[in-house]
């Protein structure tokens, strides 16, 4: 009936009144499509926004911002681009994954911290659980201490956690750093169970709980130690790295294995974006940081944080899931891991 109907009100329009409306549906049609094409060709149209996953001065916020003053230096983006600092990792990555889902207009930088808080049950979100873009850099840890400490050497300190522990407080990040401190002072033979251990959110804070006196050490990552290190307010005892650094202001540092602890450890930092990117972003993502990372812009990052060059997109999601494998392993022994 419908339709006998449409066809009977045809048969007394003007021929060019169904040619119009023929053209016009055609043209609504192609618009459709182009507007569908053109989602992924006008990307970037509005500020992307790169969410910091801690406080200032972390290893976090220092890889973010390297990032973002790198695109922006060297005029890689049209749009701006607002760094975000996230109270925590754990809260961090929670808005990655749940609020941020497919929202190709925020980005954000991860390392090992999420694989810890993820092995020791302190945040339900792995590598999985978000979209992974490229690995970025790697960094290396540093044991110091106040720049006039009694204490000289990494043996130094060992010596006083192994006589009096409780008298010798250390601090650090609370995630990451954590297992590098343990499995450095396990390896020195000091009964880590007994030292009190101080976890902060960000470097800036667990610096400045040593410059303060109420700790007698820090662990944390190079990149954050090495400012206060240059400016002879703290002095590194020692490095993670394999062999010891050409930096001017670190070449006297030794090695840990040079300090007497048979360990090297490093930690990566890479992009990442919240779960189902847009295809076309994730494209777009790997052409820009493929590029970035050829910048001089970049390279002076990396050289001036002591970075070494870890990029990489094809294969990543593997060595993410190598490396989360052995920082699970790493905390199991250390009794930090969740009980399955």
């Amino acid at each position: 009936m419908f339709k006998g109907s449409i066809r009977k009100r045809d048969q007394f329009l003007p021929p060019w009144v169904t040619i119009t409306l023929a053209l016009g549906f055609m043209v609504f049609m192609g618009v459709s499509v182009a507007v569908g094409a053109q989602k992924g060709a006008d990307y970037p149209s509005r500020p992307i926004t790169f969410l910091s996953l801690s406080a200032p001065g972390s290893g976090f916020d220092t890889t973010t911002r390297a990032v973002v003053n790198t695109l922006v230096k060297e005029k890689m983006v049209k749009v701006p681009l607002p760094v975000e600092n996230a109270s925590n990792s754990v809260a961090g990555t929670a808005n990655m994954v749940n609020r941020y889902k497919g929202d190709p207009y925020v980005l954000s930088v991860h390392s090992l911290n999420g694989m810890m808080r993820y092995a020791t049950g302190g945040s339900p979100y792995s590598h999985k659980d978000y979209t992974p873009l490229c690995g970025l850099i790697s960094t290396y840890y540093g044991v110091a201490v106040k720049y006039d400490s009694p204490y000289k050497t990494l043996a130094d300190l060992v010596k006083a956690l192994k006589e009096n522990p409780e008298k010798t407080p250390l601090s650090g990040g609370s995630s990451d750093d954590r297992p590098f401190y343990g499995a450095t002072f396990m390896k020195a033979g000091v009964s880590i169970n007994k030292i009190n251990y101080v976890a902060y959110s960000g470097g800036g804070e667990s610096s400045m709980a040593v410059l303060e006196g109420s700790v007698k050490g820090v662990v944390n990552s190079i990149d954050e130690l090495l400012a206060l290190h240059e400016g002879k307010k703290l002095r590194l005892l020692a490095i993670s790295s394999a062999k010891r650094s050409s930096y001017p202001a670190l070449k006297e540092v030794p090695t840990l294995r040079e300090a007497g602890v048979d360990l090297e450890y490093s930690n990566i930092r890479y992009a990442f974006a919240g779960p189902a990117m847009p295809e076309y972003a994730v494209k777009y993502w790997h052409n820009i940081f493929t590029k970035m990372v050829k910048t001089p812009t970049w390279q002076q990052m990396i050289k001036r944080y002591q970075w070494d060059d870890a990029f990489q997109i094809q294969g990543f999601n593997d060595v993410l899931d190598k490396k989360q494998a052995v920082v699970t392993e790493v905390l199991t022994l250390l009794g930090m891991a969740k009980k399955k």
